[in-house]
């Protein structure tokens, strides 16, 4: 979690959990509580330039999942880069930060060649094993338990 980018209590008094579930139909595949403020990071390969991207997301109080950061190990084509956010290059990786992203549903279609991962905390969920190449998904943050 980030200092200060969200307080780790639950104002709404809501248990939330990560969700990866079908686009059509709407069928969970995965749920993992979390708390408001938790990070998950998503990690993948370019598809055009073959290479390492990750995507740092937190859980949102509000239920929203919000984009923190991505590191890439090479700047390509489709890779984020503009005005009015964070770059830095450190070791090989380049790291943009700054941006004001927040996602109620996240659409997502699982790749047929690279892994693609979600990772929070202990939990590592890779998305070939749940579904195979080319599925339509949608990753959320919903209530674990609704009234």
């Amino acid at each position: 979690m980030r200092p200060g980018f969200f307080s780790n209590l639950n104002a709404s008094g809501k248990d939330y959990c990560f969700e990866i579930a079908l686009r059509d139909g709407g069928r969970v595949l995965s749920r993992v509580p979390v708390s408001p403020g938790e990070e998950i990071l998503f990690t993948y390969i370019h598809s055009a330039d073959k290479t390492p991207v990750e995507q740092l997301f937190v859980a949102g109080d509000d239920g929203l999942l919000h984009l923190l950061e991505e590191r890439y190990h090479w700047y390509g084509s489709g890779l984020e880069f503009g005005s009015g956010l964070d770059f830095s290059y450190d070791d090989g990786v380049v790291t943009v930060s700054g941006y004001d992203r927040s996602f109620a549903t996240l659409p997502l279609r699982a790749a047929w060649t690279v892994p693609q991962e979600f990772f929070i905390r202990d939990t590592r969920i890779l998305l070939s094993d749940l579904v195979p190449g080319g599925t339509p998904l949608v990753i959320r943050i919903t209530e674990c338990n609704p009234p």
